[in-house]
């Protein structure tokens, strides 16, 4: 009996042919199965990573806040601010593990991420709101410091020094809005969101044109809550607030991650900061750049109004009175920065810092480090002012001179002048794997740490006794800082 055996195009070749390809298509379906499965893990995995990511990154941002604010509140000067002190100097975080339970005694964690902090006094800066502010002669003279402000930014005053020579960088034929024009659309939109029952502003850009009528209703006790509302007013532009994008020098390799040629809009937070901080830091090359500058940077909402003479740029002290001559302003700056530079440049040098060097036998060691800072009695009077210009005692032979600066000058800039910050921004940032967490404070400072001075009960014809120091438990806290903090903006940031 001969078996049956299978020929193509019978029932059972057929048979076989359809369940081979059954199969495939089963292990296809597994296969697209398993890739989803995959997939979504994988997507799990990456969310999770975020989610942890961005909690530690909150959590160091915020850790870097309450640095900041400790920062502020342990200051033991009194009467004056200015760059030299604490609060304006990087932050260090020594001895700090950042909850690793691996982390050595004795050796720097290196892996831990470390949250970057800058501190910044508002006074340094012009406040808008001085536009509606105060009666009518004062808003014209605040008037005119914006205007002359926006003009030095957008580099179109005389008085500027830019690469080594007196010149004008801004074109004739510019179709920008007119600084005039800025201000005045800025001083309408401040008047406007000021009233409980405003619903509609209206914007001119020039004369010649249709007014632009806007629809906004007020939310808040506030004319303005950040810079950014800028935008908002007709002719105020990304560009006039954050600069345009600066020129990298040609034949010069760009890094990968370099900003210079990037608009403000397209940064990260990441790069938002360094920029921002670059700023602060390199305010006295920026001043003599012919490139025009963003006024960002020279502008705030929360100051108290008044300008300190210690921190604030060299285009604010420029925008205080047209009279103010490059050299004048110069000497300022030089004046109550040689401290701070003399000891930069030792630091640089590898030598030692003037504050600590060795005294000599019977010199005073108590004299204070900041000896080029104004200070409450240089603004006393015009001649006080002109001496610490020039770095002169009250006694001298003949009084100090500034030449190009008069007694007229200073009566006029005198109102604006300060020498203590009583508002800070504290901004802190934190990058944890991919995610960036932001917090920017502003807080206002009150109070004093500054020890009162002992009242002498001794008698006449005795010598007074030093002060004993107080008994302390040991192991106890430090008394608490007298200085106090009021937050008056936070805003909180994610990238």
């Amino acid at each position: 009996m001969t078996g049956r055996t299978g020929k193509p195009g019978s029932a059972r070749s057929r048979k076989r042919g359809f369940a081979l390809l059954m199969v495939l298509m089963l292990v296809m379906v597994l296969a697209i199965v398993v890739w989803s499965f995959q997939r979504d893990v994988a997507r799990e995995t990456s969310i999770t990573a975020n989610v942890r990511d961005d909690l530690s990154a909150a959590f160091l941002a915020q850790m870097g806040l309450v640095r900041g604010q400790a920062v502020l509140r342990l200051d033991e000067q009194a009467d004056y601010d200015s760059l030299n002190e604490t609060w304006s100097k990087p932050v260090t975080w020594e001895g700090e593990t950042f909850g690793e339970a691996a982390a050595v005694e004795g050796e720097e964690s290196t892996s831990a991420p470390r949250p970057s902090l800058l501190i910044v006094d508002e006074e340094r800066r012009f406040n808008l709101l001085c536009l509606v502010r105060g009666n009518e002669e004062q808003r014209k003279k605040a008037t005119e410091v914006l205007t002359r402000l926006i003009r030095i930014c957008r580099r179109e005053d005389e008085r500027l020094v830019l690469d080594g020579e007196t010149r004008n960088v801004r074109r004739k034929d510019d179709q920008s809005v007119s600084t005039d024009m800025l201000v005045k659309n800025l001083v309408k939109y401040l008047e406007e969101r000021a009233s409980e029952d405003s619903e509609k502003l209206e914007l001119t850009v020039r004369e010649a044109e249709n007014p632009d009528v806007r629809g906004m209703k007020k939310q808040t006790p506030w004319q303005m809550l950040t810079i950014g509302e800028l935008l908002q007013v007709e002719g105020w532009t990304r560009e006039l607030l954050y600069g345009p994008p600066r020129q990298v020098t040609e034949g010069a390799a760009a890094e990968p991650d370099d900003a210079a040629g990037k608009n403000w809009e397209a940064l990260s937070d990441l790069e938002k900061f360094e920029r921002k901080k670059s700023q602060i830091e390199d305010m006295d090359q920026r001043s003599q750049d012919p490139n025009p500058l963003g006024i960002a940077a020279f502008i705030t909402l929360y100051s108290s109004g008044r300008i300190n003479i210690n921190t604030c740029p060299r285009e604010v002290l420029l925008a205080l009175d047209e009279r103010l001559t490059w050299d004048v302003v110069e000497q300022i700056l030089t004046a109550r920065d040689q401290d701070r530079q003399e000891m930069e440049a030792a630091e640089e040098n590898g030598g030692t810092p003037p504050e600590e060097e060795p005294a000599a036998e019977g010199e005073n060691t108590e004299e204070e480090e900041d000896k080029a800072s104004f200070r409450t009695a240089d603004l006393a009077g015009y001649q006080a002012f002109v001496n610490r210009a020039n770095n002169q005692a009250q006694e001298g032979e003949e009084p100090a001179t500034l030449e190009g600066f008069t007694e007229e000058i200073y009566t006029a800039i005198r109102p604006w002048l300060a020498v203590r910050s009583t508002v800070f921004s504290v901004d802190s940032q934190a990058k944890v794997g991919k995610i960036t967490q932001t917090i920017r404070a502003v807080y206002r400072r009150t109070g004093s740490n500054a020890a009162a001075q002992p009242t002498n009960s001794q008698p006449a014809d005795q010598p007074a006794q030093p002060a004993e120091p107080a008994a302390t438990e040991e192991g106890a806290l430090p008394d608490e800082p007298k200085i106090r903090l009021t937050l008056l903006f936070k805003d909180v940031v994610q990238d």
